[in-house]
């Protein structure tokens, strides 16, 4: 059973890196070209400049109109940087009319309309504005104007800036990370190891340029030590650990990231940014919330990755409603270690109810009292940020489960709990494909258990995709699921959220098989349990060692297929001719469906 779990371990390695996973996040956008060099951005005009103290200028005054060469008025934002110095500030534009005051000087306006909440980029201007005068700005746009196609349709590399503005600009409109007003940010394309492989590492870390005490050259030395394959340093809104001089490492790849957002609204992690991502909007509530899904697309347009951060914590709950993100991070520090969040933690907009029943998942999330599996009042907040992504799951996202640490000092365990990605091979570009496409698990530390999880559609003893892939509907999948090092411990398969069987682990190596028929869309995910060490201090009855990200069940269509080279096309339309559908050999367990919110 040991060489024969083993083979099956790094047999799905090779299988997923041959391209059998599936997406990392439901229509999320295409990422960046990255063969060959190509054109930077344009350099800000005010580069190198000290900030100046616009509030102490007197002011003069900027009336915009923004519509179409149809004469419709456009709702937009106006983005004006002093070319004297860098301050930026940011003007609304409601019905197509403003009029703000403006301290005087020479600017250059960012003009974005809204597309469906997402503001792109359609005009760049310089102006003057005098103290005591009215400047003008205005915009007659022609992309968009008949109203039978998108803004957005305008933009060919997904980087939320219209073509047209991308060549008057110079950048260039195929390449995401090359955007008017944005120097492009480096891609370290070096290959450490050559073999398809799963690759561990901390994707959560803070350095001294943010809330950890540590230089970023303790912070990389110390990954090293503990053998990790990757890091991540995501200090709060900076970028600043990439631009140390200590940011570098022969050993592991550095992974360039940073947490985003704030305490009130939550945080994200994002890796692999190829431009310097905003700040988090001042501006209110849903014109902030815009401003970050636009981020979270271009981010992902360039080839990087959205991670919702701990999203179920009691002071940072996530609140931003953005849509498509790679990832969750299903586990942050010690399993039981953090409080569940509760409803009042919650803005009001967020706890909206729809026939009685919360409508966001977030919401649905910290009121639960009791759902599948070791969910209770007592749950801990890991445990909660399961339930949040199984929601978002079976709602159609296809996102990636994370993990990290938070460390920041040596008082911290890194790498407690671990994350696996499968790659081709460990390189950034590679690793960020794993994630994109799903290749993850997450383990209690870099000794505890390893997963592996796979399919075989139509049970004909053909290996066909396996974490992060996809499988069709109407047919008979017989499913995989293969343990080491959790002797003692239990293995849990869950459908859908919910336990289906579950496992004794009495050996090193386990593996076990099971049939599905899924008829809806579904998701299949593993995970390594045991009860609670009752000695010691926690939340919920259940210590989590391992889980993995899902495999997917859903109608296949032509971009899944491509996604999964290995699954016989055949396979994506043949129903069998019986009616019945065959009996597992296990009897699954007896545990109610999770309601989902809304319903």
């Amino acid at each position: 059973m040991r060489n024969w779990t083993a083979r099956l371990l790094t047999g799905w390695a090779l299988l997923a890196l041959a391209g059998c996973a599936g997406t990392g996040g439901e229509r999320a956008a295409a990422p960046a070209k990255q063969d060959g060099a190509t054109p930077a951005g344009k350099e800000d005009a005010a580069a190198g400049k000290s900030v100046v103290d616009l509030d102490a200028r007197p002011k003069g005054k900027l009336d915009a109109r923004l519509k179409t060469v149809v004469n419709t008025p456009l709702d937009g934002r106006i983005d004006l940087l002093s070319l004297e110095g860098g301050a930026t500030r940011s003007i609304e534009v409601k019905q197509g009319v403003s009029s703000s005051p403006v301290p005087q000087g020479d600017y250059r306006a960012y003009v974005h309309v809204y597309d469906n909440g997402v503001p792109v980029l359609v005009q760049v201007q310089d102006l003057v504005v005098k103290a005591g005068q009215t400047a003008a700005l205005s915009l007659d746009l022609l992309e968009g104007a008949s109203g039978s196609v998108s803004v957005r349709a305008f933009d060919s590399d997904g980087d939320l800036a219209i073509d047209r503005v991308e060549l008057e600009c110079g950048t260039d409109p195929y390449n995401a990370a090359s955007v008017p007003g944005r120097s492009e940010l480096p891609l370290d394309k070096r290959v450490l190891r050559a073999e398809g492989q799963w690759y561990r590492g901390d994707l959560h870390v803070h350095s001294k340029y943010g809330v950890g005490t540590e230089s970023v050259p303790e912070l990389i030395g110390r990954a090293e030590k503990a053998g990790l394959d990757f890091l991540a340093i995501c200090d709060r809104n900076t970028l600043a650990s990439t631009a140390d001089p200590g940011f570098k490492s022969d050993k592991m790849v550095l992974i360039p990231a940073m947490e985003w957002g704030t305490d009130q609204m939550g945080v994200a992690l994002i890796y692999g940014p190829r431009t310097t991502p905003d700040p988090p909007s001042t501006l209110p509530a849903a014109q902030a919330a815009w401003a970050a899904q636009a981020e979270c697309i271009r981010v992902q347009a360039q080839g990087g990755i959205w991670a919702i951060a701990h999203p179920t914590f009691p002071t940072k709950p996530w609140q931003w409603g953005i849509s498509y993100v790679n990832a969750v991070e299903v586990w942050f520090r010690d399993w039981r270690g953090n409080p569940p969040l509760a409803l009042e933690n919650l803005n009001e907009d967020i706890k909206i109810r729809k026939d009685g029943h919360l409508v966001h998942s977030i919401a649905a999330a910290a009121s639960a009292a009791a759902s599948a599996g070791d969910m209770d009042e007592s749950m801990s907040a890991n445990a909660q940020a399961c339930l949040f992504w199984d929601y978002e799951l079976k709602r159609g996202l296809m996102a990636c489960a994370v993990a990290g640490s938070g460390s920041g000092s040596k008082k911290v365990p890194m790498a407690k709990p671990v994350t696996y990605i499968c790659a081709k091979d460990l390189s950034e570009p590679s690793l960020l494909e794993g994630l994109r496409l799903g290749r993850t698990y997450v383990s209690c530390d870099v000794n505890g258990p390893k997963l592996a999880f796979n399919a075989d559609v139509m049970s004909d003893n053909t290996v066909d995709v396996g974490i992060g892939g996809v499988v069709p509907l109407n047919v008979d999948v017989s499913f995989v699921a293969a343990v080491q090092h959790a002797i003692g411990k239990k293995l849990q398969v869950l459908e859908n959220g919910r336990p289906i069987r579950t496992v004794p682990i009495n050996g090193e190596d386990i593996a076990i098989r099971f049939t599905r028929h899924p008829t809806i869309y579904s998701t299949y995910r593993i995970r390594v349990i045991g009860p609670a060490d009752p000695k010691k201090n926690g939340f919920g009855p259940l210590e989590v060692y391992a889980l993995s990200s899902p495999i997917y069940a859903q109608e296949i269509t032509q971009e899944l297929l491509w996604r999964n080279p290995n699954l016989d096309p055949k396979k994506t339309w043949v129903k069998l001719q019986t009616g019945q559908i065959p009996l597992d050999v296990d009897v699954p367990e007896d545990v109610p469906q999770t309601r989902m919110p809304g319903q």
